[in-house]
């Protein structure tokens, strides 16, 4: 399988420029908005003895509103705006013979950024011969905003996939939010439900 997913990213989706549309999200129970859009590209893919490693950089849009009563944006709480990089690399387990690695941000712009030191596993990985995909589940814990300008601690997990539509590459980040504690690393839903980022080709 390994071999095939290398010949699926080198011919469809290394070099290839993704867009994002806006993506409206809430947070601590409707205090906060976020909008986000970002250009990505997917690029520097490295074959391994084991495995392969490729990078995703994301040139981001990304402002989290203020909201009042009336459900009505007011100030700029957040600002997330710039390019990162992130770093993906996989390999093959010579115990069980399945492919699993990481993500993780290399390389950031963005101002008060929460991805720092922030690893991602990516585990169930499977491809058909048209359609790539996996799950990341996040180590320990990263940052989220709240409503009085603070941060609390959440973990996002997630369902990703890449694949054609009339030969243009579409890319599929599906997350769920989890609180957690940070002393025991229990996790539980949380309220705050984001949407699907779908970035398309084009």
């Amino acid at each position: 399988m390994k071999d095939e997913i290398i010949q699926f990213l080198e011919e469809s989706i290394i070099g290839k420029t993704l867009f994002t549309d806006d993506v409206v999200y809430q947070l601590d129970n409707g205090k906060l908005e976020g909008v986000y859009s970002d250009k990505m590209v997917f690029s520097d893919l490295v074959k391994t003895e084991n495995g392969f490693g490729f990078n995703m950089t994301t040139v981001t849009h990304e402002l989290i509103y203020n909201v009042d009563e009336k459900g009505s944006r007011t100030s700029i709480a957040k600002d997330y705006t710039g390019t990162s990089v992130f770093r993906y690399g996989l390999a093959i387990r010579k115990s069980t013979n399945q492919l699993t690695g990481y993500m993780h941000c290399i390389s950031t712009t963005v101002q008060n950024q929460t991805m720092e030191a922030v690893v991602c596993g990516i585990f169930d990985v499977q491809f058909d011969g048209k359609e790539l995909k996996w799950q990341e589940n996040q180590l320990l814990y990263r940052d989220n905003s709240t409503g009085d300008g603070s941060y609390k601690p959440v973990v996002f997990d997630a369902k990703v996939r890449f694949y054609l539509d009339k030969g243009k590459v579409v890319f599929e980040y599906l997350p769920t939010l989890w609180n957690i504690n940070p002393e025991t690393l229990a996790k539980s839903l949380s309220k705050d439900d984001y949407p699907a980022y779908v970035s398309k080709e084009r």
